[in-house]
């Protein structure tokens, strides 16, 4: 377990984080991140009850994760909130590998917050919500139903 000073602990960062954190893709987990005032920078570790049906397996692959991370925790730059959402690929990867992949993942993230991102929109489903998604996209509005 990460010491407490560097642990995300509240439901609302864990949220805002995986909507708003810049994701970078991993062999075994998927790094969030984003710009805070925090010092030190804040880490958290998500195991999906979607992916990990059991609640044994869910704490084992965080505690594995959060183990793995332990050496880095002191290279993290500060004013980061960070979390590790696990891929199923975790539970069954060697030690080295896990930990090799979350330094290359933490070494890589000052430069790739640093580079200009813009998040799409997700596509809406209904008829309303399409027209204001091509509003915002700068699309052509579709057609009606009743135009042919």
């Amino acid at each position: 377990m990460l010491p407490k000073k560097h642990r995300l602990r509240h439901e609302r960062d864990f949220a805002r984080l995986s909507v708003k954190g810049r994701p970078l893709y991993g062999p075994f987990c998927v790094l969030r991140a984003r710009k805070s005032e925090s010092n030190p920078s804040k880490i958290g570790f998500v195991a999906s009850g979607k992916i990990f049906k059991k609640a044994v397996l869910r704490n084992e692959v965080r505690r594995r994760m959060s183990e793995a991370f332990r050496p880095f925790l002191e290279s993290v730059p500060p004013g980061y909130d960070i979390i590790f959402v696990a891929r199923p690929e975790v539970e069954k990867a060697d030690f080295e590998d896990l930990r090799s992949s979350l330094q290359h993942l933490i070494e890589k993230t000052p430069k790739e917050l640093e580079k200009p991102w813009e998040r799409r929109p997700k596509p809406p489903r209904s008829r309303k919500g399409i027209i204001a998604y091509a509003k915002q996209v700068g699309a052509p509005r579709p057609p009606g139903k009743n135009s042919q």
